[in-house]
């Protein structure tokens, strides 16, 4: 595996690992705390570099899967701009229920994204291999 794709691995590893640190925070507390902000926001942010190494390392920047992934990165995008716009305005304030149906929605569809991704890996070694 070329080093820019490992690199990314482990990134997107690290967001998944993040992203469920902060979305499970948020939605049993109801509301957006610091650490729930802080999760989030370092998940995104390794979530933005992995995917940058993703493509440096497949050397293409669309197809099936990076679509898939373009997409769930925007929609936790979303997710943690509309949590800090939260934070900003409301503080601790408990969150509304479209908003914690969001958070779930857009993680579950970014850990599709991301599970969709191993399978591809684990499938292209297993071509290599036959």
């Amino acid at each position: 595996m070329n080093p820019y794709t490992r690199l990314g691995v482990v990134l997107v590893t690290l967001a998944l690992a993040f992203y469920t640190i902060g979305t499970v925070g948020q939605q049993r507390a109801r509301r957006v705390t610091l650490s729930v902000l802080t999760y989030l926001t370092v998940g995104v942010t390794f979530d933005i570099v992995a995917t940058a190494f993703m493509i440096l390392g497949s050397g293409k920047a669309l197809s099936l899967h990076g679509v898939l992934g373009y997409s769930a990165l925007a929609a936790m995008l979303v997710e943690v701009a509309m949590t800090w716009r939260w934070r900003r305005a409301r503080g601790e304030e408990p969150i509304g229920p479209r908003m914690a149906l969001y958070g779930r929605l857009a993680y579950g569809y970014w850990v599709i994204a991301f599970i969709s991704g191993g399978l591809l890996v684990a499938l292209a070694h297993r071509a290599v291999r036959a």
